[in-house]
């Protein structure tokens, strides 16, 4: 299967402009503001959100092969400088997106619900779960049927961590590494997953 960086982009674009408004309407995702956020993967693979794109004169210091990619990068960058309050928070997502080119690859939906499925056929039904690492919450949602399992789920990338919180409100979300975790949250788990 290839990998769409264009179609990844636009994806990514969208959800984050729908978690700024829902952050700024203090409401919760509809069903079909779910499905967008669902399609957050990240920029893993898209170093091109690295390259200034501000300017037409950006566009000249790109290179060819992802000259293509410059109007979705400006509008990503632009539509966080017109959600961040200030340039510190703004230059905070940046930084964040930056941390999480190089490692945001998310596990295949396919791959963690086999791996719930075969915990669950083996007699483990996790009433508390932890995610380390947690992405937009695959695993959260793999090993939570009927909203039953408490889960405490980090995310390092603010963009991300802000998606994760707005696709399962009622998971613990912590949008910090994990080595932040406290002692108090690290008491009992039935399955802790990444």
């Amino acid at each position: 299967m290839a990998y769409g960086k264009k179609a990844h982009l636009i994806d990514n674009i969208e959800a984050i402009a729908t978690v700024f408004r829902l952050n700024k309407e203090g409401r919760g995702a509809t069903a079909s503001e779910r499905e967008i956020l669902s399609r957050y993967s990240g920029f893993g693979g898209l170093k091109c959100i690295l390259n200034p794109a501000r300017t037409l004169e950006d566009a000249a210091r790109w290179t060819k092969s992802e000259l293509d990619l410059f109007p979705q990068v400006a509008d990503l960058h632009r539509l966080i400088r017109e959600n961040a309050p200030d340039e510190r928070t703004y230059n905070r997502y940046v930084d964040s997106l930056k941390q999480s080119v190089l490692t945001a690859f998310y596990t295949p939906p396919a791959v963690v619900e086999s791996l719930a499925h075969t915990l669950r056929n083996h007699g483990v039904t996790p009433t508390r779960l932890l995610e380390p690492s947690a992405g937009t919450g695959t695993f959260v949602e793999a090993f939570n049927p009927g909203n039953s399992v408490e889960n405490v789920a980090f995310e390092k990338d603010l963009l991300t961590g802000k998606i994760l919180n707005a696709l399962y409100p009622d998971a613990d979300v912590h949008i910090e590494g994990f080595e932040n975790i406290k002692q108090k949250q690290l008491e009992t788990f039935d399955v802790v997953v990444s």
